[in-house]
């Protein structure tokens, strides 16, 4: 099956430094949904996550997740991305501290816990763009 591709449509949400709602599913069943920042990064898109926080923990167990992207400007164009999803160590923080500098922010001084973290790497099984 081939990977559906990000839609040119929405890359202003994907380029963008914006919020999007990322969903795991934990231990539970039960999804869990976290506001996160993001980068796309030579056309897929990543995050960085602290690897004691509960999201990471939904995806070492099950690595699959949904971004949802909400326009800012129009609530009724929105962006889906079923996503597997890959994690791999982030030594140094040095992918952490590229997600900050996109947001504007200097690393150095940005009050979130650095190691360890891991990056995730978000790979597409099905995209849906409305809007």
């Amino acid at each position: 099956m081939a990977t559906p591709a990000l839609p040119e449509s929405h890359r202003d949400l994907l380029e963008a430094p914006g919020i999007v709602v990322l969903s795991t599913v934990g231990a539970d069943g039960l999804p869990q949904s976290t506001a996160i920042w993001f980068v796309l990064e030579d056309g897929v898109l990543k995050t960085s996550l602290h690897t004691a926080r509960q999201k990471y923990k939904n995806l070492v167990a099950n690595p699959r997740a949904t971004l949802f992207f909400l326009d800012p400007t129009n609530p009724f164009r929105t962006l889906e991305v079923r996503a597997d999803v890959e994690l791999t160590d982030d030594p140094g923080e040095v992918f952490f501290e590229g997600v900050v500098r996109h947001y504007g922010q200097d690393p150095a001084t940005f009050p979130a816990e650095r190691s360890p973290r891991v990056i995730v790497t978000f790979h597409p099984r099905r995209v849906v763009a409305n809007g």
